[in-house]
């Protein structure tokens, strides 16, 4: 025998041991990427199917496969392998293609880990290995084997330089087969979650088993030579480039698109390259190779994808990595094998390489299936639920380890049967956590006995305190529900009033423009109007002092200029105070602050309604003076006071200790003579408390009154002073525009393009805000109830004519104003809507807004109102950008 041939012999030899040294990291990988309880189950299943597959591939595997064919469908000699020693090359050959086989059955066991029994394996790996595995070989392997005539698939033209599909698609349908029939480990899919992760329990096992296999690929592809020739270095170099690219292009991937690197994908990723690479790395280039690679990763990771999306368990990603990279692998022959070494045009090839990879599917996937199926009714398959839950260590083998036993001696330890390091080695690691239970166990022990004579000294006095909670808790619930029942009240007389109101004083306001100048009607009508506006302010103060009783009135704390602020309040109390004839004036003492923080709102409230009582109880001719001063400048608690004087009819000290009562004024003559609700004073006082100040009253009977009101004004920072407040309150100008409005000239508020959509089910106030709506020139349209109104907006969206506002009344039958807003949003409906309310309750608007509404009014409504709200959101609308 020549040297060369010695070598080539010698090659092979080494290049089998190198890919059964690749069963050592299949089980590295498998059981790293396993849970710990079925660990041992992977180890005994790896060791097994190779001792099984190697014995059957030699009685019959290899004779199936390399004997003499029968039409190029299946070799007919060599049952079982022998040699007489005369060809030792022969020999070389049947061991390395008997490492092929074992490595199939290998991979088909994988996908199905955690689940499949014992028995189940072996059954696979018999069914694969003695037949299909063979069988299929034969048809695209067959001339491998020196003289013999090729199978009818290689006859066509197929090539598979060292298994792509040969050897690793081909057992990754036979995964996909078992894990269609047995189903998804326990937890990994929910309805609601989707895929669950399972990690495996020991990481760098699995990354140690990727090294062994990556070195075994060297003897896998190296091998498939069948000599060491010149090629054998370009077969390394293409089986590393193709790998190290699948494993950085899953690095990329992950850092673009999860922004996390998990190692399992960079482990199949790498794989991947490793299985395309094998059917053509022993004749393309290394850009060939670096391409095919990275496709791979690409290809593996869509098919992750698809496994998912049908709920199909791959434990380990066999089913990706080497079924679709296989196929890729066994394609790319067609795509980058140079042209003078292939017999068929690219097309060709291609139709020929993809009629291989179906084959291939169609023969393992349907026999498998039909198998499994079959046996089935005489075997079982899986494990049970329990037995998935206790591992398959124990459940198949009865394979224990000390922290198993250290649980179960815990679980016994519970029921008070011993001490755990009684029944532990002492010597042992897992040892030293019992004793270190034990320890816990103790100091819990005297914890409980402590804790069991402090709660013997408790329940003497439980049951005092519980009737004391009892009594505490009745008393809470009836004080709740005295408040709700109030608020509910409040609420409903807000609204049924409010309601008819609305039409009420909107008529009013019509016929008094329509009455022609007749004075008679004219003073008639006021009369309407001057008591439905007492009315409304009467519901108004009883609204506020109940939202202050049960302590449901928000003080807003906001940063804003005080001066601006009198100067607003100065514009509204001036023309009453000319109108009585009276001389009303503001001043300041020292410096004031140029920015406050505090509630301008109920600032405003409180000094209104301090002004307007000065300005009813002043006879003509007298003085109104509001004087504003600057406290405690050099404390942390800064506040402003100011001093309301009038020259009114005065009061007595008797007179002054009943004026903070509600419904309370001087005297019933005052009540009568001048009017009023006796709320305004109550509310203001206890509103001032809340700003964190006071108020104070002093007066002389027949000669006037001063109230003093102080209110907190925070810490701004830094605080800054008006030096001449006077000057700068002088040159502030009046504003009375309603400062949501845009500038434009009062005859145009509602153009004649204005479409508004009034939701309103009250037939009375459906014809006045029409009304109202139409004299102003806008276009209305009425819906009676939300349904309605969602329906006519739809309607006008879809013939391109959408509504510029609408008026959403919230209380309405079939579907209330709230529903009916929502629906609109979730439809993407964008319009301006209003919501109109006879609820003014605390939270009201803040409802309102939530349901999607993007203003709010309460009933009820004037013409100038109403007219400056439409035209705002209007406006509005009109000046957003068209998308």
């Amino acid at each position: 025998m020549e040297l060369h041939q010695q070598i080539d012999i010698l090659w092979i030899l080494v290049c089998s041991i190198f890919v059964l040294f690749m069963q050592a990291g299949f089980c590295c990988l498998e059981s790293g990427l396993s849970r710990s309880k079925n660990s041992i189950h992977v180890a005994i299943k790896n060791i097994v199917d190779v001792s099984i597959v190697g014995i059957l591939y030699w009685i019959f595997g290899f004779g199936l496969m390399f004997g003499t064919t029968t039409g190029g469908l299946i070799g007919t000699t060599h049952f079982p392998f022998t040699n007489s020693g005369s060809d030792i090359f022969l020999s070389a050959f049947f061991l390395f293609q008997l490492m092929l086989c074992a490595t199939a059955a290998t991979i088909a066991s994988g996908a199905s880990a955690e689940r499949m029994r014992f028995t189940a394996y072996l059954i696979l790996s018999i069914v694969l290995g003695g037949i299909i595995y063979p069988v299929f070989g034969h048809w695209a392997w067959t001339s491998h084997f020196a003289g013999k005539a090729p199978g009818w698939l290689e006859s066509l033209g197929f090539r598979d330089f060292s298994g792509s599909t040969v050897v690793h698609s081909l057992g990754a349908w036979a995964a996909l087969a078992s894990i269609m029939i047995i189903g998804p480990r326990i937890g990994k899919f929910d309805k609601r979650a989707g895929s669950k992760k399972l990690r495996g329990h020991n990481l760098t096992l699995a990354t140690t088993g990727v090294f062994v296999l990556w070195m075994g690929w060297f003897g896998f592809n190296g091998g498939s030579e069948f000599g060491f020739t010149s090629h054998v270095p370009q077969i390394f170099i293409n089986t590393f480039l193709a790998s190290a690219c699948g494993a950085v292009t899953m690095l990329v991937w992950q850092f673009y698109q999860r922004k996390q690197i998990e190692i399992e994908n960079i482990l199949n990723g790498l794989l991947a390259g490793l299985v395309a690479s094998s059917a053509s790395c022993d004749a393309v280039s290394p850009a060939s190779a670096v391409v095919i690679g990275i496709i791979a990763a690409i290809v593996m990771e869509a098919g992750v994808w698809v496994l998912e999306r049908f709920q199909l368990d791959d434990t380990i990603g066999v089913i990706p990595v080497h079924g679709f990279a296989g196929v890729w692998g066994t394609l790319a022959v067609a795509l980058f094998l140079p042209a003078e070494l292939l017999s068929h045009s690219r097309w060709e090839q291609f139709l020929i390489q993809a009629l291989g990879c179906a084959v291939c599917f169609i023969w393992c996937f349907s026999f498998c299936w039909v198998t499994l199926r079959v046996i089935s009714q005489f075997v079982r398959l899986r494990a049970t639920k329990d037995e998935e839950k206790l591992g398959l260590n124990m459940a198949e083998h009865g394979a224990t380890s000390e922290m198993y036993d250290l649980l179960n001696l815990m679980e016994l330890h519970i029921q008070g049967d011993s001490d755990l390091e009684d029944d532990m080695d002492e010597y042992s690691d897992v040892s030293l956590i019992a004793k270190q239970y034990n320890r816990v166990s103790q100091v819990r022990d005297l914890a409980l006995n402590e804790l069991k004579d402090r709660t013997e000294n408790l329940e003497l006095t439980r049951h005092e305190l519980e009737e004391k909670a009892a009594r505490l808790k009745q008393a809470n619930s009836d004080a709740e529900a005295a408040s709700r029942a109030k608020s509910e009240f409040l609420a409903n007389m807000s609204h049924e009033i409010r309601t008819p109101m609305t039409a009420v004083l909107g008529y009013t306001d019509l016929l008094i423009e329509e009455s022609w100048g007749r004075p008679g009607s004219i003073q008639l009508l006021d009369v309407i109007k001057r008591n439905g506006n007492y009315l409304l302010e009467l519901i108004n103060d009883i609204l506020d002092l109940s939202k202050i009783e049960s302590g449901n009135l928000t003080i807003e704390t906001i940063q804003f200029s005080l001066l601006e602020k009198l100067k607003e309040i100065q514009s509204l109390m001036k023309v009453r105070a000319e109108h009585r004839g009276l001389h009303f004036k503001l001043t300041f003492d020292g410096t004031i602050p140029i920015q406050i923080q505090s509630d301008p709102t109920r600032l405003k409230q409180i000094l209104i309604n301090l002004i307007g009582n000065a300005i009813k109880f002043s006879p003509d001719g007298g003085k109104v003076l509001v004087e504003t001063t600057f406290l405690n400048t050099a404390t942390d608690n800064p506040l402003l006071e100011f001093k309301i004087h009038d020259t009114g009819i005065g009061m007595t000290a008797e007179q002054i200790a009943m004026l903070y009562q509600p419904f309370v004024q001087a005297d019933s003559s005052t009540t009568r003579k001048f009017g009023g609700t006796g709320l305004g004073l109550a509310i203001s006082k206890r509103l001032a408390e809340m700003l964190g100040g006071n108020l104070t009253c002093e007066s002389v009977p027949g000669e006037g009154t001063v109230f003093t009101l102080t209110i907190g004004i925070g810490k701004p920072d830094p605080l800054k002073f008006h030096e001449n407040p006077q000057l700068d309150f002088k040159q502030i100008p009046v504003i009375q525009r309603d400062p949501g409005l845009s500038d434009v000239d009062s005859e145009t508020m509602i153009t004649g393009t204005c479409s508004v959509l009034l939701a309103e089910d009250g037939v009375d106030n459906q014809r006045l805000i029409s009304t109202l709506l139409k004299k102003e020139k806008a276009h209305v349209v009425l819906a009676e109830n939300g349904d309605i109104a969602v329906r006519r907006t739809l309607d006008a969206a879809q013939q391109g004519k959408p509504f510029d506002v609408i008026l959403m009344d919230m209380s309405m039958p079939v579907l209330d104003g709230y529903g009916a807003t929502r629906k609109l949003r979730e439809l993407g409906i964008k319009t301006p809507i209003i919501a109109l309310t006879a609820h003014a309750m605390t939270g009201d608007r803040q409802k309102c807004m939530d349901a999607g509404c993007t203003d709010y009014a309460t009933k009820p409504v004037n013409r100038e109102k109403l007219r400056n709200i439409v035209l705002k959101h209007q406006c509005l609308t009109e000046t957003e950008p068209v998308a």
